[in-house]
């Protein structure tokens, strides 16, 4: 989770990799093709702070045993919901249906699957059982 906030901090300060232009970033994992500028290093700095807050709640829940309803298991559950809805949300018809190559390709086989897993992992953290210490 980490490496995914630090590459979209990485975008908000006008990273390209894995595209040698904007035009081709945007086509490779926005994928849309009205847009050939990536959205505002704002946002992309926002999900980046919300990826790895996730990622730290994670941390405290499964490496540290952290339990507290309040400040564990619901932020938990909702990245949970946020990531298994974004990644069933892919394979129905809509927008994601019309995306521009090679993001609907990566999309259906790498960024998807794997949004689905952390999904199913964050919603194994935010309903397991209590930790034994």
């Amino acid at each position: 989770m980490s490496v995914i906030a630090i590459l979209h901090a990485y975008w908000a300060v006008g990273g390209l990799w894995p595209a040698a232009t904007e035009a081709d970033l945007v086509k490779t994992v926005i994928g849309i093709t009205r847009s050939q500028t990536m959205p505002p290093g704002l946002h992309s700095l926002a999900v980046a702070v919300l990826v790895f807050a996730a990622a730290g709640f994670a941390l405290a829940r499964g490496a540290f045993g952290h339990d507290s309803v309040l400040f564990s298991r619901i932020p938990l559950g909702v990245v949970a919901f946020i990531m298994l809805a974004r990644g069933i949300y892919a394979y129905l018809p809509g927008p994601f249906s019309r995306a521009s190559e090679p993001f609907a390709t990566l999309n259906a086989m790498f960024f998807s699957p794997a949004i689905l897993v952390l999904g199913i992992a964050f919603a194994w953290l935010a309903l397991g059982p209590a930790s034994r210490s």
